[in-house]
């Protein structure tokens, strides 16, 4: 394309006139070479923004007549594309503001309707998707990582939940599957091409993905996610802080003062920490909770291969014998998810751990928060997908 000429109009908008370059065309009847212009038509396009105003391109499409098949044509439309009333460098960028922003905000900014955003947001998102050798198929098959991430987050609290599979040694969502349930998660994980490939998988204590695991990767080690088993013990701590803050002797002096059992002892000044420790002085029963709560966090970041099951026998004994009843009751965790605890240890240094998911899952409920949450599934997994890609 070269310009013919441009205009300012009186409303701000830069008009452009624009004709191809070349002088002849290929007939789509007989497939000769044309030269012969038998009129000239113009046709009104949207383009990209200059300078904050807006610019309508007058293309001027040209009218061949050949003189084998005595038929008339039109030049193709290489800028915009076939019936197409925006430029195709328009339509792309308004696919990737679509990549961060909701459908409806980038429709009323850019003064087209949500449809036509939707549009061009999915084109974008099938080409950056083939780029990396993904697919907008839901039932394609998937490149087997050798060790995997698996976590869940609804879409709608308490009705409808999807479940997302990530490569941990990439860091890049795999995939994002409808459901939760045994059998969903069985249908997502038979996609993978390579089963025996996986090493690890890293899940929270969740009912429905172990045996959906043991049954599509009976190779790979499940490991419990270091995060979920201290603050599976945290909830169980929670309640004994709580019990003691209504209570007549605990009331005056934890009122504001929680926080300081429930933050990590390195994140606390010296001052709060002598304070923590004054507090503990006179409730000697909170101040043992604590304790036994720290203990499984030092027993993480200490442990080794060798010592992980016996200094876990250990505290698991001395909260039977010296903890508070809601920490003992956390003890049913240890006891039906024991191995796939100890297997954390297994792959040290690497840490295997669900973080990067938890990372993904944070960002998906944001972009559903930015968007008042998603009706449409199929893109909040494109824009989920996306996120690594971009």
């Amino acid at each position: 394309m070269h310009i013919v000429g441009q205009e300012w109009l009186a409303n701000g908008t830069i008009r452009v006139e624009v004709m191809a370059t070349t002088t002849r065309a290929t007939c789509p009847h007989c497939q000769k070479r044309c030269v012969k212009i038998h009129d000239t038509r113009p046709r009104t396009k949207r383009d990209i923004a200059l300078g904050g105003h807006p610019v309508e391109l007058i293309v001027l499409k040209r009218r061949f007549r050949c003189l084998h098949c005595r038929k008339s044509f039109t030049e193709p439309d290489t800028a915009c594309g076939w019936r197409r009333k925006t430029t195709k460098r328009l339509r792309e960028e308004i696919g990737k503001q679509a990549c961060t922003q909701p459908v409806a905000h980038v429709a009323k900014a850019t003064g087209v309707g949500p449809r036509f955003v939707e549009e061009c947001f999915q084109s974008v998102a099938v080409h950056a998707l083939e780029r990396k050798g993904l697919s907008l198929d839901e039932h394609q098959p998937l490149h087997t990582p050798h060790f995997l991430g698996i976590d869940e987050f609804a879409r709608r609290k308490g009705h409808r939940y999807d479940t997302i599979l990530c490569d941990l040694e990439a860091r890049q969502v795999l995939e994002v599957s409808a459901g939760r349930k045994q059998e969903e998660v069985v249908a997502l994980l038979e996609r993978l091409n390579d089963p025996d490939a996986v090493k690890a998988v890293s899940m929270d204590m969740s009912a429905s993905y172990r045996p959906a695991v043991q049954l599509c990767l009976p190779k790979a080690q499940i490991v419990v996610d270091h995060f979920h088993v201290i603050q599976h013990v945290m909830k169980g701590f929670k309640k004994v802080l709580q019990s003691w803050a209504h209570k007549k002797e605990g009331k005056p002096l934890l009122e504001g003062k929680q926080s300081l059992f429930l933050r990590a002892p390195e994140d606390l000044t010296e001052e709060q920490a002598h304070e923590r420790t004054r507090i503990g002085e006179h409730l000697p029963l909170l101040e043992m909770a604590w304790l036994l709560k720290e203990e499984i966090r030092a027993w993480y970041a200490t442990a080794t291969l060798t010592t992980a099951a016996k200094k876990l026998d250990a505290w698991i004994e001395k909260v039977q014998l010296h903890g508070p009843d809601p920490l003992r009751k956390t003890l049913s965790a240890f006891k039906n998810w024991r191995q796939e605890i100890l297997a954390f240890f297994q792959f040290l240094p690497t840490r295997i751990s669900n973080g990067f998911v938890q990372g993904k899952n944070n960002r998906t409920k944001a972009l559903m928060r930015q968007g008042y949450g998603y009706r449409n599934r199929q893109h909040l997994r494109l824009r989920i997908l996306l996120e690594h890609v971009a």
